[in-house]
């Protein structure tokens, strides 16, 4: 018999495949449910992340820290200008924080910043740094005024739960800041990229969120209220048009014409507009 799957978010198993294998693994499919349209795996494999099981899976298990930073380095940056002024004189918390190049900026800012991540190496090199790293969100005693979670969400098995824990961890009035891939991406969506569905789909992707379905799956903690629903988009026209024409990542520095500042924020600002960006950013409220 057939395993009958059921939605992560309503518990609905009126779910409808959508995607067969991914890139990674070809036993695992994506699902939709066809009653709140959020999408998930068939299987959630128990990756040993603490093992390393990102850097393994993304081919950059050989580098290091200082070679992840370098990689990392643009979002971090873009990420602590767009939370230093919610972060100012407040306590930190970074949830899945990696080698901490986020955290090495907002502590310029922060009254105390911290981290949790799962990744031993990680913990090992931000605490050699003077940046608090550790492995379970529990083992603080501390509320903070600000916790992070920037693509951390999409990974979590039982958001939920994981939400309504790190809801104890905050203060009254404090802020969640969160970051997700949006499964509403231009390229799956309007473009209907075959090679980017390839792509994009990943093991490590547990659930996959557009903006209603982030927002219903964090109200359903009764622990939030939203503040502020937004989208980014991280890769370049030249990204979306390589895609196109060669069913390949890494446009933006190939395509060198079009990464022309002014065409870019145009095709961002239609991207963000018609919610088709390949990131969504909420901030919400512990209420």
């Amino acid at each position: 018999m057939p395993t009958v799957l059921s939605c992560p978010l309503c518990s609905s198993k009126n779910v409808s495949l959508i995607h067969k294998g991914v890139r990674d693994n070809s036993d695992i499919d994506v699902y939709i449910c066809q009653d709140c349209n959020i999408k998930f795996l068939s299987k959630f494999n128990h990756n040993d992340y603490e093992a390393g099981f990102m850097h393994l899976s993304t081919n950059t298990a050989k580098l290091s820290p200082q070679e992840h930073l370098k990689l990392c380095e643009e979002d971090d940056e873009r990420r602590y200008q767009m939370t230093k002024k919610e972060c100012s004189s407040r306590n930190v918390l970074d949830f899945g924080c990696g080698f901490g190049g986020y955290l090495s900026r907002i502590q310029a800012v922060s009254d105390y910043c911290a981290g949790v991540e799962l990744g031993h190496e990680e913990r090992e090199y931000l605490n050699s740094k003077g940046i608090t790293c550790k492995r379970e969100i529990d083992e603080y005693e501390e509320k903070f005024d600000v916790i992070t979670l920037f693509h951390v969400l999409e990974h979590l098995e039982a958001p939920q739960l994981w939400l309504q824990k790190i809801a104890l961890h905050m203060r009254w009035g404090g802020r969640l800041i969160i970051e997700v891939p949006n499964a509403d991406d231009a390229l799956l969506t309007l473009y209907e990229n075959k090679a980017f569905a390839d792509f994009t789909y990943w093991s490590a992707h547990l659930i996959l969120y557009t903006e209603e379905t982030l927002k219903r799956m964090i109200l359903s903690t009764g622990k939030f209220r939203p503040v502020r629903l937004d989208f980014y988009q991280r890769y370049p026209l030249a990204n979306h048009l390589y895609w196109l024409a060669q069913g390949k990542p890494g446009g933006q520095h190939v395509f060198n014409i079009f990464n022309e500042p002014a065409l870019s924020e145009a095709y961002n600002k239609v991207l963000k507009t018609e919610k088709l960006s390949d990131t969504i950013y909420q901030i919400w409220e512990r209420v």
